[in-house]
């Protein structure tokens, strides 16, 4: 009985107790603590981690981090005029500042219009926007924008252009599910004096927070820009596809060049912060942590000073035909490859743009004429002109219709086709003379019209092009990123456009002209093909991938044979002895005179519709032990020597040799 009293006395305390405990968490201090667990909420954050830098072959840097500050608006049940708000100050902002925020919504203008990149078809753009967006086809941009400014509640009070902004946001929040645990990145990697501002004005913006990320550093400016390519936010169709392999809504991916190419290898793993907010979205506790972790660098083929000697002689001859007789030379390309592997040494399309710049740029860079993202040394397909002669050279003797101590003899006019009215001529006999009986190495260098069409009609258009197959022309390289094919002339491609081919069209294709377009990277190719013996490599840009744990390879690109024609001794020996002609005492010998070692090469003229004829010039170096095969093309360059003088420069650099004299000086004195 006594133990039977001690219990209740001990569950009647306990009772007691609870119910003291009950009164004071719910009537004494109930409202404090209703007021915690509101205003309090725990929230998972993404630590960004670094993307794998990006080196040239020797280890220099080519694409670095730094960190960088990114703004970032929280979900934190704001109704539709708050949220509108919100942005309408962060938009303000950024216009104080000069900067620029996420802005991939695609109407603008006034009136509105569509805005889509112009490459491919932008009604078949606009034709999917609207099909993935439940619009209307027939749909205007004006109707469109009137119902999403009504949908988001957006306030007449706005003026046209911060409406159509706010718009834009929002319409991009509500694609990338825009929610408690989904925040909105507004920009990225903006400047302290855009924090600062946010920072003094958070009071009228709740939910939005300052955030640090790795941001990419292209270590030099703008070189290789178009190789190196650039990152950016993903798209919500990107995400939809890279969703499943630990992809966020506003990761950041490589859009282009080798940053898309190696994206699975240079994206790091993010790490996570778990923390606890106030209702503002202020941080008052960090609860867990987990570190970002970056695994891989990739290397290059790029040898960065080859790049740079590339870059800057493509951009000084350019302007120095410009001011010869190339009025309209604005552009060109330049690329030098190794022989025995294939990699690309060096790169470079002018004009270029600077990656870390694109954002804001775009709409500047789109409208400008000379077309400074496009990449004319990998898509720009070209009329070789008279680099195309090895190539029929090389078919004519393989193919038994010459030897390489055949003589043709030059006339000037070549007459064959003369019943028709077909009489082409020599370049020569625009002064009244003709190269007389000419072996083929003798017509290589001194590019001898008259020799090709012979050698050309008699060997034919199908052997012709059955080699140029062989030796890439016409013929994707292999590269990592996206090429042009190009055109090879001949009855094929004519059947394909609804034309027809004529026998006179063959001599015409037989010197580089008729059809024939192709990019430099192919011309690069191809000479290396030469020097080769008719084994063709695939080119490359990607050395390798390493771990930065263990340094150990991750990925590694070997020499891959695209083809093998197999040429004879007599042949290569016959046609290289020609293209050191060339430099010797050809067309292109007042460029490399007293060039300190002997090289070989082709310069070749392109007439095109309109303005100054376009250049080209292709070569390798050193003569005896060839390592380096070079393109390089001016658009309405007017004079070849121009484009030599860039292969020179090439020359120069990869072969270590001192200042050999200011070769665009020494070429405008030639040609005054």
């Amino acid at each position: 009985m006594h133990r039977y009293v001690i219990l209740a006395v001990f569950l009647g305390a306990f009772v007691v107790i609870c119910i003291c405990r009950l009164f004071n968490l719910q009537i004494i201090n109930g409202d404090s603590y209703l007021e915690n667990i509101t205003n309090q909420t725990e929230r998972a954050y993404t630590i960004k981690a670094s993307r794998g830098e990006i080196l040239d072959t020797y280890g220099r840097p080519l694409v670095t981090n730094r960190m960088g500050y990114y703004i970032q608006i929280q979900d934190i049940g704001a109704d539709d005029a708050g949220l509108n708000e919100t942005i309408s100050t962060l938009l303000e902002i950024m216009e104080s500042d000069d900067a620029g925020f996420v802005d991939e919504f695609p109407i603008k203008g006034s009136p509105y219009e569509f805005d889509f990149p112009t490459d491919g078809d932008p009604d078949k753009k606009i034709s999917r926007w609207k099909e993935e967006n439940d619009f209307k086809q027939s749909d205007t941009p004006k109707k469109i924008m009137s119902s999403l400014v009504k949908k988001y509640n957006i306030s007449d009070e706005y003026s046209r252009e911060r409406a159509r902004d706010i718009v834009a946001v929002r319409f991009e929040m509500e694609k990338k599910n825009f929610g408690i645990v989904a925040p909105y990145t507004f920009a990225t990697d903006v400047s302290m004096e855009t924090v600062q501002q946010v920072s003094e004005r958070s009071y009228e913006m709740s939910g939005v927070s300052v955030e640090v990320e790795p941001v990419r550093e292209y270590v030099n400016g703008s070189m290789a820009a178009h190789i190196l390519g650039r990152t950016g936010i993903i798209y919500a169709e990107e995400y939809e596809k890279l969703k499943d392999s630990g992809y966020g809504m506003n990761d950041v991916i490589g859009k282009d060049g080798i940053e898309k190419v190696l994206e699975s290898y240079l994206k790091g793993e993010d790490g996570m912060m778990m923390v606890k907010q106030n209702k503002k979205g202020s941080v008052e506790q960090v609860l867990s942590e987990k570190p970002p972790v970056t695994d891989n660098y990739a290397v290059l083929t790029i040898d960065s000073k080859l790049q740079e000697v590339t870059e800057k002689a493509l951009e000084e001859n350019i302007a120095a035909a410009r001011a010869y007789k190339g009025p309209d030379a604005y552009s060109g390309a330049a690329i030098a490859i190794d022989i025995k592997t294939g990699g690309v040494l060096a790169i470079a399309s002018y004009p270029t743009y600077d990656p870390s710049t694109y954002t804001e740029n775009y709409d500047e860079l789109l409208k400008d004429k000379t077309n400074p993202l496009f990449n004319r040394t990998l898509n720009g397909a070209y009329t070789p002109g008279s680099t195309f002669k090895p190539l029929t050279a090389i078919a004519a003797l393989e193919e038994g219709e010459i030897t390489p101590a055949s003589t043709i003899n030059c006339e000037g006019v070549y007459k064959y086709y003369a019943s028709s009215g077909f009489t082409p001529t020599c370049l020569i006999w625009k002064s009244g003379r003709t190269h007389g009986p000419i072996n083929v190495s003798e017509a290589i260098g001194v590019s001898c019209n008259y020799f090709f069409y012979e050698a050309g009609r008699r060997t034919g258009i199908e052997k012709l092009n059955k080699y140029a197959k062989l030796f890439g022309l016409g013929e994707k390289t292999g590269i990592e990123l996206s090429e042009s094919t190009g055109i090879l002339a001949g009855p094929e491609y004519r059947e394909k456009i609804g034309l027809q081919w004529y026998p006179g069209d063959t001599i015409q294709a037989a010197i580089g002209q008729s059809d024939n377009m192709f990019t430099p990277a192919q011309l690069a190719s191809y000479v290396a093909t030469i020097l080769n013996q008719g084994t063709r490599y695939s080119l490359h840009i990607v050395k390798e991938v390493r771990n930065y744990n263990t340094d150990k390879i991750v990925y590694k690109s070997e020499p891959k044979v695209l083809s093998e024609a197999k040429i004879s001794d007599s042949t290569l020996a016959a046609v290289k002895e020609g293209m050191g002609r060339v430099t010797d005492d050809g067309t292109a010998s007042a460029v490399f005179d007293e060039f300190p070692v002997a090289v070989g090469g082709k310069t070749g003229t392109a007439e095109v519709g309109t303005g100054s004829d376009n250049v080209l010039f292709v070569g390798f170096a050193p003569y005896d032990n060839p390592q380096i095969a070079v393109a390089v093309v001016i658009e309405h360059g007017a004079s070849s020597r121009y484009a030599a003088t860039i292969g020179r420069e090439m020359f120069a650099s990869y072969l270590g040799l001192s200042e050999v004299t200011d070769s665009i000086v020494s070429v405008n004195k030639l040609l005054k």
